[in-house]
């Protein structure tokens, strides 16, 4: 799971905080890179300039705004290979894979039912934009036992386990709900998504609280072992949905 130590070293330097685009960003990137080095035609078109991306993509779909986290398509005028990155980074006049990225830190039941219907929603634009575009969405879920939100008061740490179940019992329920999303197989499938990938991590948050108390009580971030993190071959694996792009890519974009 190489996003899984990707996302740990993340952040372990300097935690997570809700009202920035710096980890989207970073789960931005990371994907790309994997689909670049992974799959041959995303890479030969990524290397020739043919393929560029655009983070936070802003596309008029009827009368909505969509927009999209990793917009991935054809580039405008002549081709112009990246200097020194995966991919040129530049707004597609076609989008030909469009990425969601959510996440699911603390309060999980009524967030992950948010995060379906985001994801309901996504790919319901993608579609109406075009049967053929590859419409994925990635998770990132959170199984610590205590979470601190910088939203909130120094003191209100939320505690995930109970008498009931663990923070990783609760976390492998939160996975387990998203399975209900359909992964088509093909442009004329029923409606749903042609990947889902779900990586849990366990991450406190606690190092940054500024109360010196409560930080202390922080615990080292890992990645989640397998349950709650999806195991390898698992649909919802991350490897499994750079796959799923991958073979939908070069199904439809030849």
């Amino acid at each position: 799971m190489a996003i899984a130590a990707d996302l740990v070293a993340h952040l372990n330097d300097g935690g997570y905080h809700p009202r920035t685009s710096k980890h989207s960003d970073f789960q931005s990137l990371v994907i790309i890179r994997d689909l670049v080095a992974q799959c041959p035609s995303i890479g030969q078109r990524a290397a020739s300039g043919d393929l560029v991306a655009k983070l936070r993509h802003h596309q008029q779909v009827g009368h909505a705004d969509w927009v999209i986290d990793i917009a991935l398509g054809t580039c405008a005028g002549t081709p112009q290979p990246p200097q020194n990155v995966p991919i040129t980074m530049a707004p597609p006049v076609i989008i030909q894979i469009a990425i969601e990225l959510k996440s699911i830190w603390t309060e999980h039941g009524k967030a992950r039912m948010n995060r379906l219907r985001d994801f309901e929603s996504f790919h319901g634009y993608a579609h109406q934009y075009s049967q053929q575009t590859i419409a994925a969405a990635f998770l990132v879920v959170n199984s610590a036992e205590k979470f601190w939100s910088p939203l909130r008061p120094s003191g209100d740490v939320t505690s995930h386990s109970s008498s009931k179940r663990t923070a990783r019992q609760l976390a492998k329920e939160t996975v387990d709900r998203f399975r209900s999303i359909h992964l088509r197989t093909s442009a004329t499938d029923m409606p749903g998504l042609e990947a889902l990938g779900i990586t849990v991590v366990e991450h406190d948050n606690l190092a940054v609280n500024p109360d010196p108390s409560t930080a202390s009580l922080s615990k080292p971030t890992i990645a989640a072992p397998s349950p709650p993190n999806p195991p390898v071959g698992d649909p919802l694996h991350y490897e499994s949905m750079i796959q799923r792009i991958c073979n939908a890519y070069g199904q439809r974009f030849p």
